[in-house]
């Protein structure tokens, strides 16, 4: 009987002394500017009068910005790994717009070691309207698991990052499936 308890006792001991599931791997694609503003041009038309076509340094600049605090805001979570992406790099940079590319973003981050993603975007519908959004996917299944979406006013660093914080504390570590 003795024998039988510690036979029993013996997966739950190993249970109880094993780490807590590894966090996620996870794919976080730098932001991209969708410029609504800019008619055909947003879609790779040329712009009627020369106007410019892509995101002002400006833009760009904050682009970076909230790609970093994101990724620095996910890794101070925990609940996933940002997987690096320099291994990838040329082929996110020849796929881009990632938000477009058709579920190649699954292919990219798997190849990269991740099972999730996150795709994310800035559509400038004005000069001081902005809308965020996040797209949270399963890597593996290649399905879209939730669409975290926020609207900033103002054309300031710290608007931009006061929208990504709210992705990120309201929206990513609230979504169904945040903890797998």
């Amino acid at each position: 009987m003795l024998v039988l308890g510690m036979l029993l006792a013996a997966p739950l001991a190993l249970a109880l002394a094993a780490p807590a599931s590894a966090a996620a791997k996870l794919m976080l694609f730098p932001f991209e500017l969708i410029d609504a503003t800019a008619g055909p041009a947003a879609y790779g038309y040329d712009a009627p009068g020369g106007l410019p076509t892509g995101p002002s340094q400006a833009e760009t600049d904050r682009l970076k910005t909230i790609t970093g605090d994101l990724a620095a805001r996910i890794a101070k979570d925990g609940r996933y790994e940002i997987v690096p992406s320099a291994a990838v790099a040329a082929e996110i940079e020849a796929k881009r717009p990632i938000s477009q590319c058709n579920g190649c973003e699954d292919d990219i981050a798997r190849s990269a070691g991740a099972t999730k993603a996150i795709v994310a975007t800035v559509e400038k519908l004005s000069d001081l309207l902005f809308n965020f959004k996040l797209y949270l996917r399963d890597v593996e299944a290649q399905k879209l698991e939730a669409i975290m979406s926020t609207t900033v006013q103002g054309s300031t660093d710290e608007a931009w990052l006061r929208g990504v914080r709210y992705l990120a504390e309201r929206q990513l570590f609230a979504a169904k499936g945040a903890t797998q």
